[in-house]
């Protein structure tokens, strides 16, 4: 089978090189992975190094952010208050801005969904929503210019609350805030805190009433349904939020119940390790074919990269074997006249997702408008197909050098008929299963980064060699001679 189809998705596996019947035979799971499965949907699965139960699951249902009529949780009175300009400023103003001030996990998803959905808020309650996530403050200054202190809300998100890239964004709106409001003000009628730590927040001053909170058990990169959700429901509304939900859910159902023959994430993860692992292609290029997806390959970069980028075992033990590809990629439309060329005719094997979307109405606009919208969105189709189908078939038989199209290269299609916040959920949920089963297969713990946080606590001692040039932390012969420089210049 070629095709298979789950919660509102079509993944097409006609260009891989091993149809699905010999892919099955081929790449063997471990054989309790069924149990596996349901340990993650049930939040029962181990983080093995954080010695943590994985929840992220869980928060598109029985620990949703979201309350019900009969009970509306603090993440939908903040969703109201904000959007129906309830919530005001110091000085008395309604808020008219969000800006989300946060890193990785707690920028990228919310981001991404942001713009994926922003078209499907059925409102009047027009609400701007900025991300701030450049630890050197180069969003920041470009901000500044446009929005105003008095009607801006921040989100200070941050899974622990003591992340430094956030805090050295939010000393700086501090200092900015200052010229038209106290420090007690600021913190009382423009701050609202997302974190796993509510303590952390309280002794930040946030009051308890503008703090959303989320388990320890849900990742950054995997918290987007979570209260890191926010900025998601502050600019599409609740009803938005909950159908991004909703569509995750049926993914979730889909992944548990589906057989492997028509288990759309359970595939996808088995050919990325069949390319990575037997074909030994090292790279998977991300191209949807929809502007509103723009930001996918920035996002699945971070979920796939900094979950399975590793050569250690959950166990500790090290590999000696190809993990996790490296991701990259971009909006197909421009990367046909940017990176394209490489893929045809470069030297390099990848493997491809090409994510395609059929129709979009203009139904805003007139007819006129519409129907040249839609004729827009069927010659991104038609690219789509066309460039898929060159990269795999190739050209070996041009009249010139010129003209040869090495093709070989593995792709899935995944096919949505009409973009809807149902649909993106599933799209994202399936992303992460296909990790999730990638990381089972390779014996890794897809759900830590200890790369990263070792990073982070080399950047402290360097930032104390920066502040004081008295520290006598030796650093290798290149650092130090730029640790002098710096010294010599900004000291």
């Amino acid at each position: 089978m070629t095709e298979v189809v789950g919660a509102g998705l079509a993944l097409d596996t006609s260009y891989q090189r091993i149809d699905s019947g010999e892919l099955l035979d081929r790449i063997k799971l471990p054989l309790d992975f069924a149990d596996t499965k349901q340990k993650l949907l049930k939040g029962d699965f181990i983080n093995k190094s954080e010695q943590r139960r994985v929840t992220h699951v869980l928060c598109r249902s029985s620990h949703s952010v979201v309350g019900s009529a009969e009970r509306p949780s603090r993440f939908d009175d903040i969703v109201k208050r904000v959007r129906g300009g309830a919530w005001r400023g110091a000085t008395g103003k309604s808020i008219s801005t969000v800006v989300n001030v946060g890193v990785g996990g707690s920028d990228l998803g919310p981001r991404l969904a942001t713009e994926a959905l922003a078209e499907f808020c059925n409102d009047s309650q027009s609400i701007d929503v900025h991300f701030v996530s450049s630890m050197d403050g180069a969003q920041l200054y470009s901000l500044f210019k446009v929005i105003d202190p008095e009607t801006t809300l921040f989100i200070l998100a941050s899974k622990s609350f003591s992340t430094i890239d956030t805090f050295a964004n939010i000393k700086t709106i501090k200092s900015w805030c200052a010229s038209v409001m106290s420090h007690s003000q600021w913190l009382a009628h423009h701050v609202i805190g997302v974190s796993s730590s509510a303590a952390k927040m309280t002794d930040y001053g946030i009051p308890v009433a503008h703090q959303v909170t989320f388990g320890e058990g849900v990742g950054g990169r995997f918290s987007l349904w979570s209260a890191i959700g926010l900025p998601i429901a502050l600019k599409c509304g609740l009803s938005v939020f909950k159908k991004m939900l909703e569509g995750a859910r049926a993914m979730d159902k889909h992944f548990l119940e589906a057989p492997d023959t028509e288990n759309l994430p359970l595939l996808m993860a088995l050919y990325g390790i069949y390319n990575r692992s037997e074909l030994g292609i090292n790279n998977l290029v991300i191209l949807p074919y929809d502007g509103r997806l723009a930001m996918l390959p920035d996002y699945l970069q971070q979920l796939d990269m900094e979950s399975n980028g590793k050569q250690v075992t959950a166990d500790g033990n090290a590999l000696d074997i190809p993990t996790g590809p490296i991701v990259w990629g971009g909006f197909g439309p421009n990367g046909q006249h940017a990176f394209y060329q490489h893929l045809h005719q470069g030297y390099d094997e990848f493997a491809a997702d090409f994510i395609m979307v059929f129709r979009r109405d203009g139904i805003a606009f007139s007819d006129d408008v519409a129907k040249n919208l839609a004729e827009q969105q069927q010659l991104a189709v038609a690219n789509c197909l066309a460039h898929r189908q060159l990269m795999f078939n190739g050209s070996p038989n041009g009249r010139s050098s010129r003209e040869h199209y090495v093709g070989g290269h593995p792709s899935n299609l995944i096919v949505i008929d009409e973009l809807s916040p149902e649909k993106f959920g599933a799209l994202i949920a399936a992303y992460e299963h296909k990790i999730f089963v990638q990381g089972v297969y390779w014996g890794l713990n897809s759900f830590d980064q200890p790369g990263v946080e070792k990073g982070k606590k080399i950047a402290v001692k360097l930032m104390e060699a920066l502040t004081d040039s008295n520290v006598s932390e030796e650093f290798d012969q290149s650092t130090s001679r730029m640790i002098k420089k710096f010294n010599e210049l900004c000291g």
